[in-house]
């Protein structure tokens, strides 16, 4: 029978609710009060965001150590990271002392191998077992793969590695997975391999972080003495983040908890949100089925956000039905409406977070600390945001991931753009050439660089000459190579590409594209993002053009000035040029990325969110199709976790929150037009300030994809070849070249015909309104005007077409 003690109805009597030590219950309201005291039998723990968790877990530890007298090595108390279990240790040290220091705190994998230290004998390991990290595993699994004739090109070792902790993570065997070998192409060699694999770690006398605890809870079963020597020694176990245990870790807790039964299990059904990780919300749902006479004490009462925040986080969940039933509610005051602004574009909407944030920092008196966070569904968000906060100077820092130029597969493509202009650039030949693969190894670069240094030329000259030097089959691959640079060169040099189409180009025809698809259909998790950010970066070209269409000079780069030289540097519009501006804007990006201190500005994925609060929130991307994701709407369950994450994200803010959208919005090199998300609409009215493009009808063509002209349906598919057949028997990501079925012709001419221009002629431009030029300066065909407005003075490109000759 479950005993709802959370419960407002249900009343302890006097003489329970008085405590030996009222210091260790100081400052806990009646709920978190009974969350410490009741230390018998099993105990769900609901804790909402923000309801103060942390301080009802390390208090119940101290409470069981200094009021019920439990020794404290007879208790286990697991959370999920190192800086959690450290965070546990100390509190609980801070309430009771040293004494607290022989208790088992720590996470799941550090007490797990603490018991595997003195039992691994049992399981055939060595004392003095290693632990493999990522790149011994990856070795341990390469020679596995060859011993079995798997060549990489099949089956890279992390493409294994991933499958295997899949494997593990489900507490499957070899045995089981031969038995049904539902997974993939390899199908029953998986088996096979995930056997091998064992195999050479036990003869190399190491375990990777799964056999942790798949380990711990094979010697469990195995030998029942054991686990009966720890299910008799941990008295009191404590699990917290409960929500996002999987079925390995439900089955150890259940385990090393069936003598004593006195299991307190703490977390939130409503933050489980790492089901991609094998997470399972099941285990905390289940847990009054699995403990019919468990206790349940809910932690509603938050301490983190206003009324109105949390108001809104309860609106968004309620229509979850996988959940247990409880309400956030506060006795903080009711703060500020949410705003919810809903932009033209993308553009924007970026410009108007970072405006927001600028004005936050224009309104803080000096010694204010400010702590704010924009938080999006996927990292490819995070392109306009970082464009529009540097435009504005505002320092940043990207949470938990890398900020979008300094990724990987975009520091390749940038690469590539780098040796297409300059084939002297040896750095971004010695980046791309092996990028995707293409059997290019270590010994033929080294002769390559000996080749190069002899004849003082450049790699891609003495790669140039691989035909006339003993390299054997590299000496083809590396022709290969430098014919499609080449040819890439003179597409430059004909300039009837926009920049965003060479973008594309080099994407596809390097192979990069086809390499990340293949990863993505193996199962490689990280594929499909880097994807996304190759992709992304079309449409980073795409808005790099269109920028230069309606932006000044001085806008657009810091460095410009009255140099003539520099300006006409500035104005060169041929794809050469503008090759060349992007890779100079880049290069500035970059170097701006200096470590210094920590900015009070944080981007970050609402994953990366979890555990963490801010004054100030921004939720941006706030639209169908991007939150909830398309992917989400296509899985069982996937709209119950997308509202959750919804839920974490909007329970981050403490005092503010907004939430940002786009009419349209340029996203992998497509124009989207998606309606408002689900989980703004779920927000009450009288919570919320609307602003910006609220009842806007947009027009929504049929087809609007990534193009040069508007009249052109690009004629190659986006993500490059679609159909088996088109590959052919060679790998998809070998570089090859394909040109356009017929020239793309020139670009569009001037909006303003710099012949017919003069000083003290009135112009008009679509932001600034009315300006007179001051000044003309030929660039070519094109001309740089100096143009004063009411309140500044610009200088545009004449062709630019946000320009156009007052009426």
């Amino acid at each position: 029978m479950t005993k709802n003690i959370g419960n407002k109805e249900e009343t302890l009597k006097e003489s329970d609710q008085k405590s030996p030590n009222e210091q260790l219950l100081k400052h806990l309201n009646p709920e978190q009060k009974r969350a410490v005291q009741t230390t018998e039998g099993p105990l769900l723990i609901l804790a909402g965001a923000g309801s103060g968790k942390t301080r009802v877990v390390t208090r119940r530890v101290a409470w069981l150590i200094r009021e019920r007298g439990v020794h404290p090595g007879r208790i286990l108390a697991i959370t999920f990271t190192n800086k959690a279990a450290a965070e546990m240790k100390d509190r609980v040290e801070e309430l009771i002392g040293a004494q607290s220091r022989a208790s088992w705190i720590g996470t799941f994998h550090s007490m797990m191998l603490r018991i595997l230290r003195r039992h691994g004998e049992l399981l055939g390991y060595r004392p003095g077992f290693a632990i493999f990290d990522s790149y011994d595993q990856k070795r341990v699994m390469a020679e596995v793969l060859k011993s079995l004739n798997i060549g990489e090109r099949l089956l890279s070792p992390q493409d294994a590695l991933k499958r295997i902790s899949f494997f593990k993570n489900n507490d499957l065997s070899p045995e089981e997975v031969d038995a049904s070998s539902p997974y993939g192409i390899f199908g029953r060699q998986w088996s096979e391999i995930f056997r091998a694999y064992q195999r050479s770690l036990l003869d190399k006398n190491g375990m990777d972080f799964d056999d942790i605890l798949t380990g711990t809870l094979r010697l469990f079963r195995e030998h029942p003495e054991v686990l009966d020597h720890y299910r008799d020694r941990f008295q009191y176990i404590l699990v917290d983040e409960y929500q996002d245990t999987n079925k390995v870790q439900y089955e150890l807790i259940h385990l090393l908890s069936s003598r004593h039964k006195n299991l307190c299990v703490v977390g939130d059904d409503d933050q489980s949100i790492y089901s991609f990780r094998g997470a399972t919300i099941r285990n905390i749902l289940d847990f009054e089925k699995d403990f019919p006479d468990c206790h349940v004490v809910r932690l509603e009462q938050n301490y983190r956000s206003t009324k109105t925040i949390l108001s809104a986080a309860n609106h968004i969940i309620q229509d979850n039905r996988g959940r247990k039933s409880k309400t956030l509610w506060t006795a903080l005051d009711e703060g500020v409406p949410i705003q919810i602004y809903r932009a033209a574009d993308h553009t924007e909407e970026a410009r108007y977070v970072a405006r927001e944030i600028q004005r936050r920092f224009q309104k803080a008196e000096e010694g204010d600390a400010l702590d704010i966070a924009v938080l999006y569904r996927m990292n490819a968000l995070s392109r306009n945001l970082e464009f529009a906060l540097r435009e504005l100077g505002i320092d940043y820092r990207i949470y938990g991931g890398t900020r979008f130029y300094d990724r990987a597969e975009v520091k390749d493509v940038t690469a590539y753009l780098a040796l297409i202009q300059s084939t002297d650039d040896d750095i971004a030949f010695r980046r791309v050439i092996n990028q995707p693969r293409r059997g290019i190894g270590n010994v033929t670069l080294e002769r390559l660089a000996e080749l190069a240094g002899r004849e003082g030329t450049s790699f891609f000259e003495a790669a140039r000459r691989a035909d006339a030097q003993d390299l054997g089959r590299s000496a083809g691959r590396l022709t290969l190579f430098v014919r499609m640079i080449d040819q890439f060169r003179a597409q430059v040099a004909r300039g009837d590409l926009s920049f965003a189409e060479l973008v594309k180009m080099v994407e596809e025809d390097s192979g990069l594209i086809a390499y990340y698809e293949e990863m993505k259909a193996r199962g490689d998790e990280e594929a499909e993002t880097r994807l996304e950010n190759l992709i992304e970066l079309i449409s980073d070209a795409i808005d790099f053009e269109r920028r230069l269409q309606y932006e000044s000079l001085d806008d657009m780069w810091e460095f410009g000035g009255e140099d003539e030289e520099l300006d006409q540097h500035l104005a060169d519009r041929s794809t050469a040029g503008l090759l060349r501006l992007f890779l100079e804007r880049a290069a500035l990006y970059s170097d701006q990325d200096k470590e210094g201190q920590i900015p009070p500005v944080s981007l970050m994925t609402i994953h990366n969110a979890k555990g963490l609060e801010f004054d100030t929130v921004f939720i941006v991307g706030a639209e169908e199709d991007i939150f909830p994701s398309i992917r989400a709407q296509e899985e069982a369950d996937g709209i119950e976790e997308e509202r959750r994450l919804a839920y974490v994200a909007v329970t981050r803010a403490r005092r503010e929150l907004l939430i940002t959208s786009a009419v349209s919005r340029l996203l992998f090199g497509q124009t989207q037009y998606n309606p408002l998300s689900r989980f703004v609409e779920a927000i009450p009215e009288d919570l919320t300030e609307k602003t910006g493009q609220f009842g806007v009808t947009p027009y929504r063509p049929a087809f609007e994809n990534f193009r040069s002209r508007p009249d052109e349906v690009p004629e190659r598919p986006l993500f490059g070849r679609t159909r088996p057949e088109e590959t052919g028997r060679e790998p998809a990501y070998q570089a090859v070249t394909r040109r356009p079925a017929k020239p793309a012709p020139k670009k569009e001419g001037s909006s303003l015909d710099p012949d017919k221009l003069s000083v003290g002629l009135g112009v008009q431009h679509v932001s600034f309104g009315p300006g007179v030029i001051e000044n003309i300066t030929r660039a070519g065909d094109d001309a740089i005007l100096t143009i004063r407005f009411e309140k500044m003075v610009k200088r545009f490109m004449a062709s630019q077409s946000a320009l156009s000759l007052e009426e």
